[in-house]
């Protein structure tokens, strides 16, 4: 696609980006940790660049990478008492990113797109649907602090896999029935 039919992602995406290594730079700074944030510069920077010089594969990649950082980070963040809230902000933006960077690709990488709007606005949907309901379980396990056993993790676990597990096969029926 030489004109990009996308409105929303190319709006979105910097934000998200912005959001999510601010956040982590804040929440690492303010534990003294601020040795991290240079690195944050330079990978949002990279990734900046990359799509803007319209090298989506590498904007991919380093998507991929700020995830990864952007999780480690948080745990870090997290085991020297940085705030969770922002640990938590920082790890849902990269994640929505991430997200927008591959969708953004895909429709990239095909020739022609029917009804890109459409289907753009469908996914933003179904991803601000997944990071409320991500942040809202966060936000609530954050609040609640209890010790859980290992057999109430493991139950825990196995809930939230096969409530992706219908998530996605609901996913693949309204895609297909579409």
């Amino acid at each position: 696609m030489n004109a990009s039919p996308l409105h929303l992602t190319p709006r979105l995406l910097p934000a998200c980006m912005i959001a999510a290594l601010s956040a982590l730079s804040l929440g690492l700074a303010l534990r003294g940790a601020a040795i991290f944030v240079p690195l944050f510069v330079i990978l949002g920077a990279a990734w900046g660049y990359s799509r803007h010089r319209g090298q989506h594969g590498l904007a991919g990649t380093l998507a991929n990478l700020v995830l990864v950082v952007a999780m480690a980070g948080a745990a870090i963040g997290l085991l020297i008492g940085a705030l969770p809230a922002l640990m938590l902000l920082a790890v849902v933006m990269a994640l929505g990113t991430w997200d927008l960077t591959h969708f953004e690709r895909r429709l990239r990488a095909i020739a022609r797109v029917e009804r890109a709007g459409d289907l753009e606005r469908r996914h933003v949907r179904w991803l601000l649907v997944a990071v409320v309901c991500g942040s809202a379980i966060a936000s609530f396990a954050l609040a609640i602090r209890t010790t859980l056993g290992f057999g109430a993790m493991v139950a825990l676990g196995l809930l939230a896999a096969l409530a992706l597990s219908l998530t996605i096969s609901t996913l693949r029926r309204e895609s297909s029935g579409a």
